[in-house]
């Protein structure tokens, strides 16, 4: 079976057929085209979710450039050669068939004037017939009838051999359109759909062989993923929230009692009593061997508290003068495990800088001895120039790796060291001076040094337990009636004076403190010209330390200071 023998009669059917076929083909065209875009949207939305779908989605973007470069190009180009094929096929029909028309209609017109002149021929000829039986007509009337009868079939004749003709070529074409002319054309039109079917199959072929392509890296991605995905240690991963955030301090100490019962009268008791008194924790009174060094106030004390928090405090003590504030605050807000973390980082690139500069090094003194031995090769006295910067820079970078080797070590011996969840006020005990809390340092790390309005250094000083009226010699008693606080650490931060609240004043912001109308505090940092005031209270409680406003108290100072 074939377009050309089975379908002479529906050229029509044909035509719409090839036309719905290309009609696909471009259909095809325009799914091609959504996939690209929806490949295209989907490998970005990939590289938006997750950095680590780069190489996935880079796959769908190969698929992609596949996609137009093979199909989407090529199906452009066969839609335009098959709509060109087809034009110039059905226009090949429409001509057979308008010669088939043109003849029919030539032996039509041929076979009308044959009509025409075989009538025209039989009425001469019974003209004839009259004439020549009517003896009233003379004899040249009838001969003329006879003549035209005789003219009349002649010309019937020639119709009819005209006629004859045209019927004959008429047959001849139509058996030849049909038979051959047409069904040339329609098998072609026929290869033509199957050429398109065929390549649309191809297309499909390539579609799927283009996808397939990207399978193996998009499957080497998945196995790459499984890989991951089996690395991944719950028990290690827990861990890694201990070496992010793990403070190095030790565990807490207890709080010590507070015993805030009258002490027996310190004139009559020897030094001895006074010092049994305090270690059974009954009398709450000072020794005479720890008053000296622990609560009086001297200049070098003042000075600290009045200007340390903004000098850098217990880290310039440790580095000297040249810690500067930006120094001071290097890392400031961190437990001293995350501190040494980070230092050993900055120690670590500090190490490859000089590593660096020191390749650099030798090599600027191969090139000065080269230049040195020959001068048309360079100028020693450039290389000299840039030894001596590499020289500036090694010192730079030393004693920036001292620094921080110091701050390491620092950091370091503050590891494991037990912190007190609050400073609580407390009496100094002969026990007590075998004890010692976290260092202030530890302290300030365990808390945003950032907290107070003021950037305090001294945020983290303990509370200790003075005379208000401050010790005149070596051999006067401590006043407990007098509220005294001194400080038994090592830290030599100190008591300034008392406050009583005039206003009651919210707090809310961080590093401030609420106070209560009338109630008693603390001085630990006097106002130097910005409004604020530190302060702690009396008894432990979560907000016992921070600022206040100066305006907002009634400042009672100990008679030292």
């Amino acid at each position: 079976m074939s377009w050309g023998k089975d379908l002479w009669d529906q050229t029509d059917v044909v035509s719409v057929h090839t036309l719905k076929g290309i009609e696909f083909l471009e259909k095809c065209s325009a799914y091609v085209k959504d996939r690209c875009v929806v490949e295209q949207q989907y490998a970005s939305s990939l590289r938006e979710i997750l950095n680590e779908l780069n190489d996935l989605a880079g796959q769908h973007e190969v698929m992609v450039e596949g996609f137009q470069d093979r199909v989407l190009t090529e199906i452009t180009k066969l839609v335009k050669e098959f709509k060109e094929q087809r034009k110039r096929l059905l226009a090949e029909v429409d001509r057979l068939e308008q010669n088939r028309v043109n003849a029919i209609e030539s032996m039509k017109k041929a076979k009308k004037e044959y009509e025409k002149a075989c009538r025209e021929a039989e009425l001469s000829d019974s003209k004839y017939k009259k004439a020549d039986a009517d003896i009233n007509l003379s004899r040249a009337e009838v001969e003329k009838a006879r003549s035209n009868s005789i003219a009349r079939t002649q010309q019937a004749e020639s119709a009819k051999s005209t006629y004859a003709s045209e019927l004959g070529k008429t047959n001849d074409y139509q058996r030849q359109f049909y038979s051959e002319l047409l069904p040339n054309v329609l098998q072609k039109l026929q290869e033509m759909d199957e050429d398109r079917i065929g390549q649309v199959r191809r297309l499909f072929c390539v579609c799927v062989e283009v996808e397939s392509s990207v399978i193996p890296i998009v499957q080497r991605c998945f196995d790459g993923m499984l890989q991951e995905a089996n690395k991944v240690d719950p028990a290690a991963d827990s861990l890694t929230l201990v070496d992010r955030y793990r403070s190095g301090y030790g565990l807490p100490e207890e709080f010590p009692f507070v015993d805030l019962n009258p002490p027996a009268p310190a004139a009559s008791a020897s030094v001895g009593e006074v010092q049994n008194g305090l270690s059974n924790g009954t009398d709450g009174a000072c020794s005479r061997a720890n008053s000296l060094g622990s609560c009086r106030l001297d200049s070098k004390q003042l000075h600290r508290a009045y200007s340390g928090r903004k000098k850098g405090g217990t880290l310039r003590r440790i580095f000297g003068n040249k810690w500067s504030e930006d120094h001071a605050k290097e890392f400031a807000d961190l437990p001293p495990s995350q501190q040494c973390k980070q230092v050993e980082e900055q120690m670590f690139r500090c190490e490859k800088t000089i590593e660096r500069t020191q390749a650099e090094k030798q090599g600027l003194l191969k090139m000065k001895g080269l230049y040195a031995a020959n001068p048309s090769y360079g100028d020693p006295v450039v290389v000299a120039g840039q030894l001596e910067r590499c020289e500036n820079e090694l010192k730079v970078a030393a004693s920036e790796m001292q620094r921080l080797k110091a701050l390491h070590a620092e950091a370091t011996s503050r590891l494991n060291m037990p912190i007190n969840a609050t400073s609580v006020p407390f009496v100094n005990t002969s026990a007590s001076k075998h004890t010692k809390r976290s260092s202030l340092s530890d302290e300030s790390l365990s808390r945003n040094s950032d907290a107070s309005p003021r950037n305090s250094s001294s945020q983290d000083v303990h509370s200790c337990l003075a005379s208000e009226s401050s010790f005149r010699n070596a051999d006067s008693d401590c006043d407990s009636a007098n509220n005294v606080y001194y400080n038994n650490d090592t830290d030599d931060t100190m008591i300034l004076g008392k406050a009583t609240a005039l206003y009651d004043f919210a707090g809310g912001s961080e590093g401030m403190i609420s106070i209560r109308q009338s109630e008693q505090l603390l001085i630990l940092e006097v106002d130097t010209g910005d409004g604020w005031t530190k302060v702690r209270r009396t008894k432990p409680c979560p907000d016992y330390e921070g600022f206040v406003p100066s305006s907002y108290l009634k400042l009672e100072f100990y008679g030292d200071t």
